[in-house]
């Protein structure tokens, strides 16, 4: 729930905290690990996400995980839990990230390419980033080999699609499209 009006909320609450105390760039980092630690452990967010286990329990699990952090972000884990929002907790870290990398100008592009990203390659989608946006973006390369080669770019709300998937597809709209008209 990356995306949800929920996590988008909390992420707000959270950087205008932040802005207060002046710990934004260390409330960065820690939900960064928030965010990474989430996505890496299924176990915890099926915990998190569990109607049946209690907000007092969830809330504990994460102050032993994660009870080293500072005190801005430890009340912001108890303030989820205490809510019943720690489902929205991953939504909340990424988005968080967002709204730090748009205080600080910067943007990150994911690339989702069939092989690793070569350094020619990385110049074109970079070109094609220039034309999208002028802040300073950071490229994230994904591996999906479905889409047999080329690249798709998702640069915040925007995709383009450079794919030989999608071209493959195209192509094969136009001919059933033309088929149909026969």
């Amino acid at each position: 729930m990356k995306g949800s009006r929920v996590a988008i909320r909390y992420a707000k609450a959270l950087l205008a905290t932040a802005k207060e105390q002046q710990a934004v760039d260390q409330v960065a980092d820690e939900m960064e690990l928030v965010y990474t630690t989430l996505e890496n452990n299924q176990e915890l967010k099926a915990v998190l996400a569990s109607p049946v286990i209690s907000a007092e329990l969830k809330g504990d699990t994460l102050n032993a995980i994660f009870g080293k952090l500072s005190p801005a972000v430890k009340t912001f884990l108890a303030l989820v839990t205490e809510n019943n929002r720690a489902n929205h907790l991953g939504g909340a870290a990424f988005k968080y990230k967002q709204l730090y990398q748009e205080l600080q100008g910067k943007q990150e592009a994911e690339v989702t390419t069939a092989v690793p990203l070569t350094p020619a390659l990385e110049k074109v989608v970079m070109e094609k980033i220039k034309t999208l946006t002028d802040k300073k973006v950071e490229l994230v390369n994904t591996i999906n080999q479905d889409i047999i080669g080329g690249f798709i770019l998702r640069l915040g709300d925007q995709q383009f699609d450079a794919s030989v998937a999608n071209q493959l597809q195209s192509l094969g709209h136009k001919l059933s499209n033309r088929k149909a008209l026969s």
